[in-house]
């Protein structure tokens, strides 16, 4: 495993380092990036939205947050075990998808511990430990 990340480090420019696939990566005059298309959008979106969620205060729902990961799980499953290949715009939209479901999941996680936190101080406030 190490070896075949070491061997894609060396090639960067000539294939992304998640798949070591060159056709399924964007090419911007000629040097492909560093992470397929699927990669790409999933960590562009999951920071945009992450970002727009939590400082927005946006709160997916659970169901919702299911169903935006699924198609992606779908899509890989169907390209390991059954071999039926997708196109780049099928990972781009499932790896986008993924990106902002995984936001709207971190999110509902930070909110959470975020709110468990403002209860726990007002449980013991500081003023009251100091004396």
């Amino acid at each position: 495993m190490l070896e075949v990340l070491l061997d894609r480090l060396s090639h960067i420019g000539e294939v992304p380092i998640c798949n070591g696939y060159s056709n399924r990566a964007p090419h911007i005059f000629g040097f492909c990036f560093p992470l397929c298309y699927r990669c790409t959008f999933l960590i562009m979106m999951f920071s945009i939205m992450l970002y727009l969620f939590y400082y927005k205060n946006v709160k997916l729902r659970y169901w919702l947050i299911i169903v935006l990961l699924i198609p992606m799980i779908l899509d890989g499953s169907l390209q390991t075990f059954f071999g039926i290949l997708s196109t780049n715009l099928r990972r781009s939209v499932t790896g986008g998808l993924f990106g902002i479901g995984l936001a709207g999941l971190i999110t509902r996680i930070l909110m959470y511990l975020d709110e468990k936190e403002s209860i726990d101080y007002k449980v013991y406030p500081l003023s009251r430990t100091i004396k």
